[in-house]
C-alpha cells in the first residue's frame, strides 16, 4: 500500500490523538501495511484475524474509512462506487456547509440525506470542518525546496569552528491578544484592552545547533541596525565565521549592508520569498508571544517594556530544554492545494 508521508504523518497524528479504539486499530493496521507488514503479521501483532486486517484494508482503499461503524447505525447509502465518486468530488471542492452537500447528493444520485447524517457520513469518511491553511499568494514550492536542498549541503558540509543563525526582526505590540484557553462552558471571561498604538523592535538570531539565542533591541529596524547587530554578533562570537539565513527585506539587503559584509566574518544567505515557514526563528517569536502577551494586559507601556526585555535577557536562557524541543529545521513543506469552494 502506497501512501504519501504528509498522509501517514496525518494518519499517525490522529492515531496518537484518537480515543476510540476501533479506529486507532485501523490507523495501525493501513499504517502498519504502509511500512510493508504481510497482512498475516499486522494480523498477529494486534491479535485479531487475517479478514479484519484485509477487511480494513480494503475500506480505507475504497473509501478512506478509518472509523469504526457504530452499532445500531446504517450503512452507507452510497454504494462503493458513488462513494468513490463523491470522495473525489469533495476533494476537489470544498463545502461550507454540510446542507449543501445534502442537496448535491440528492441531485447527482437521487439519495436523501438529512444534515446528521451527512455529517455522520463525512466523519465515518475522515473528513473534518477545519480551515485552509493560508499561505502567501506568491509563494513558490520549487524555491523553496532549492533553499531546504542548499541549507543541508551547508549544514552537512560546515568546517568546524563555523556557525549558522537564523535571523529575523520581531516587534511586539503594546496591545492586548485574546486567544482561546480552557474556560467554563456558559462562564464569560474578559480581558482587558488598550488602544495605545506603541510597540517595541528587536533583532534576534539563533543557532539550531547550540541553540544559542542572540538578541538586540532598536529603535527602529533599518540598516543601521542590522549593521549594527551583525559588528555585536561578531564580537560576541568565537565563530571563524557566521552564516546568517533570513529573509530578503530591505534592511537586510541593501548597499550599506553589502560594504559592510565584505570585510566581515559573515555571510549572508537569502530565503526565498515570502518563506517564513523556512525561519526557525518564527518559533521563537510564537513562545515569545504564547508567554508574554496572549490573554495578558499591561496598564502602562513601561511594563510591558519590561516583560518584553525580561523574555530575551533573563527568561530565553532558563528555558532553553524547552525551546530545543519546539524550534528545530524539519521545516514544513508546504505542497499547493487551492482551495475551490462550492457554488
Amino acid at each position: 500500500m502506497n501512501i504519501s508521508s504528509e498522509v501517514k504523518l496525518e494518519l499517525e497524528r490522529r492515531a496518537r490523538q484518537t480515543r476510540d479504539v476501533h479506529e486507532r486499530l485501523r490507523l495501525c493496521v493501513v499504517l502498519a501495511k504502509s511500512e510493508g507488514m504481510s497482512n498475516e503479521s499486522i494480523a498477529q501483532a494486534h491479535r485479531i484475524s487475517v479478514q479484519s486486517v484485509y477487511r480494513y484494508l480494503l475500506e480505507y482503499e475504497i473509501e478512506s474509512k478509518t472509523k469504526h461503524s457504530p452499532r445500531g447505525g446504517s450503512e452507507s447509502k452510497l454504494d462503493k462506487f458513488q462513494t468513490i465518486e463523491l470522495h473525489d468530488h469533495l476533494q476537489k471542492t470544498t463545502y461550507l456547509h454540510s446542507k449543501a452537500i445534502c442537496k448535491y447528493v440528492k441531485i447527482k444520485y437521487g439519495i436523501d440525506y438529512t444534515v446528521s447524517g451527512m455529517t455522520l457520513w463525512l466523519n465515518n469518511q475522515g473528513f473534518i470542518y477545519k480551515e485552509p491553511i493560508k499561505v502567501p499568494g506568491k509563494l513558490d514550492p520549487e524555491k523553496q525546496e532549492g533553499f531546504i536542498n542548499a541549507y543541508e549541503a551547508l549544514k552537512l558540509g560546515l568546517p568546524e569552528g563555523e556557525a549558522i543563525y537564523f535571523m529575523d526582526a520581531v516587534h511586539p505590540e503594546f496591545q492586548s491578544k485574546a486567544v482561546c484557553g480552557w474556560i467554563k462552558k456558559g462562564e464569560v471571561k474578559t480581558l482587558p484592552t488598550t488602544s495605545a498604538q506603541y510597540r517595541m523592535h528587536f533583532v534576534g538570531a539563533i543557532d539550531l545547533k547550540k541553540m544559542e539565542i542572540f538578541a538586540q533591541e532598536y529603535d527602529t529596524v533599518d540598516a543601521e541596525s542590522i549593521i549594527n547587530f551583525f559588528k555585536e554578533m561578531e564580537a560576541a562570537s568565537k565563530a571563524t565565521k557566521i552564516h546568517i539565513i533570513c529573509d530578503n527585506g530591505r534592511s537586510n539587503k541593501n548597499k550599506k549592508l553589502e560594504e559592510y559584509l565584505r570585510t566581515s566574518k559573515i555571510e549572508v544567505h537569502y530565503l526565498p520569498p515570502y518563506s517564513p515557514n523556512l525561519n526557525p526563528i518564527e518559533r521563537l517569536w510564537k513562545v515569545l508571544r504564547e508567554k508574554k502577551t496572549y490573554n495578558r494586559c499591561c496598564e502602562k507601556f513601561i511594563d510591558f517594556k519590561l516583560q518584553i526585555r525580561r523574555f530575551f535577557f533573563e527568561d530565553i536562557p532558563k528555558i532553553k530544554d524547552e525551546l530545543a524541543t519546539r524550534i528545530n529545521d524539519n521545516f514544513q513543506r508546504i505542497h499547493l492545494n487551492p482551495i475551490v469552494i462550492a457554488l
